[in-house]
């Protein structure tokens, strides 16, 4: 695997838990169903879930450049 950035060989690879963020619709949503009485029997599970996804990432050892890989 070679750097995009200075195609250098020099590469490491690390895998990281990220939070996930939230949008707008989101949050909107979440308002919205906590406004019904159903909503709350909705809202409760859906704010206890875990909110982290996982990343793998090239690291280039050379110029520090970073990048997301696709699996």
């Amino acid at each position: 695997m070679n750097c995009p950035k200075c195609k250098s060989e020099n590469v490491s690879i690390s895998t990281v838990t990220e939070n996930k963020k939230v949008g707008c619709e989101t949050i909107i949503l979440y308002i919205l169903l906590a406004i019904t009485i159903l909503g709350w029997l909705v809202l409760i599970p859906i704010l206890l879930r875990k909110k982290t996804e996982t990343k793998t990432y090239a690291v280039c050892q050379n110029c520090g450049h970073r990048w997301e890989i696709k699996h």
